[in-house]
């Protein structure tokens, strides 16, 4: 039925139960299972004001990398304790929703599950949550998990 499933994984407790069910799809239907991950740093805001009490720096790309890697190393080793392994891990930068909608267009994905909220879920609020928006831009089923 599902010959290409697309895991949107950030780590937050609905990824890791979205994991778990495609992970099962996986076996179920002998699907190749493929990892999407953004990874999400926060930015320090910028105070103008009559004084800072601290000035952080804004994330670098190996900020950026070395958060992926933990987060796509974390869902590696859940994938594996499930019985499954990633047929290939796609580390995007910038919008997730873009990214991911872009990794299932290129894998030609069948299916996207992903969690209901991630760990951007105050950003969302303002925003818009990565799960609507790709699964109003998605050319394929959606699943989304709790």
């Amino acid at each position: 039925m599902f010959k290409t499933i697309l895991l949107a994984y950030d780590g937050s407790d609905h990824a890791k139960n979205a994991l778990k069910a495609a992970a099962e799809m996986k076996k179920a239907f002998g699907s190749e299972l493929h990892l999407s991950h953004t990874p999400y740093l926060e930015v320090p805001p910028v105070v103008i004001g009559s004084f800072v009490a601290q000035l952080e720096r804004a994330p670098t790309d190996e900020d950026y990398r070395e958060a992926a890697d933990r987060v796509a190393l974390d869902a590696a080793e859940r994938a594996a304790h499930a019985g499954v392994r990633f047929t290939e891990i796609h580390i995007g930068h910038g919008d997730a929703a873009e990214n991911l909608l872009a990794v299932a267009d290129a894998i030609d994905a069948d299916l996207i599950v992903m969690g209901r909220r991630g760990v951007g879920a105050a950003q969302a609020l303002v925003l818009g949550s990565v799960s609507q928006a790709v699964a109003h831009g998605a050319r394929c089923a959606c699943l989304t998990v709790i």
